[in-house]
């Protein structure tokens, strides 16, 4: 497997940081969740009237995409890092509310010139949101708005007890590490983790993406094993490196490792039974387990 191209208040979160990952405070996030819940239902209250009076343009629709899908989308995710749940909840409801309006009136159209992209809205499951599937990527990879959407649906979903399989792709696809967003996503989905223990793979991908934010590592429960903080490196035979840099190092040790050769360079290829993700600065990682209780 290979992965992906605060000291915070009373959220529960508890991350410790040191420096990237205090781009966001508490503060600044509920500043930005009041102007995004505010610019959302004035933009639906807009739609309403222009649907009535006929008075829909190309300029309005794109104002339709940023401000209340993406606006909404950005809503539900620092609302679920701040457990501001009735916020989530009326997100998903407003969203809906919106769609509705647009569906009914034929106003989900893409305009690639434009960049566009209500069109792909048009067979979207409002209770389910959209798969975003790995093995479906042979044949597209997926939209912004399509992953903007999942972050309203799937998010309100996390809260009744249904969660994305794959949730940093259906949710976080498209955020890279510079995007001010990032850090917040990791910190909606390390709640999520808490709400629905991953796989040690799921676990240290989620850590590994934190170290590198500079946010110190902090244990989880997982569904498959046990996950534990490590303050040094001990030996590391058997294991197979997967990252060394001038601060991270990832290993994995796997159960009925193969070597695969090409002309190109080899691949192990196997079950990892144990993951470390360690980082020299903070002198501090995780070592994941699998079948250890």
């Amino acid at each position: 497997m290979v992965f992906d191209n605060f000291k915070v208040g009373d959220t529960g979160c508890d991350f410790e940081v040191t420096s990237m990952g205090d781009r966001w405070k508490n503060e600044e996030l509920r500043h930005s969740v009041e102007i995004l819940e505010r610019n959302a239902r004035g933009l639906l209250r807009e739609l309403e009237v222009r649907v009535n009076n006929n008075g829909i343009d190309l300029a309005f629709l794109l104002d339709v995409q940023s401000t209340f899908i993406l606006g909404l989308s950005d809503l539900s995710l620092y609302s679920f890092a701040l457990k501001l749940d009735d916020i989530v909840e009326k997100s998903y409801r407003t969203f809906v509310e919106g769609y509705e309006l647009l569906r009914k009136n034929g106003l989900l159209v893409n305009i690639p010139e434009l960049d566009l992209q209500l069109g792909y809205l048009r067979g979207l499951n409002v209770e389910r949101g959209f798969s975003l599937d790995r093995r479906l990527s042979l044949l597209g990879e997926p939209k912004e708005i399509q992953v903007w959407v999942n972050r309203i649906i799937k998010l309100r979903n996390a809260l009744h007890g249904n969660f994305p399989k794959d949730p940093l792709r259906e949710l976080g696809y498209g955020i890279e590490s510079k995007d001010r967003k990032f850090p917040v996503l990791l910190r909606a989905l390390r709640r999520m983790y808490t709400m629905n223990p991953p796989g040690i793979e799921d676990l240290s991908r989620l850590v590994h993406l934190e170290i590198r934010e500079g946010i110190v590592p902090k244990p989880l429960q997982c569904r498959d094993g046990r996950c534990e903080i490590i303050t040094n490196l001990e030996s590391t035979d058997g294991f197979t490196v997967v990252e060394n840099n001038d601060d991270v190092i990832l290993l994995y040790r796997f159960e009925d490792r193969k070597s695969l050769k090409s002309p190109w360079g080899s691949i192990e290829i196997g079950k990892p039974v144990e993951i470390i993700v360690f980082s020299r600065k903070m002198k501090k990682g995780i070592r994941c387990s699998k079948g250890v209780v």
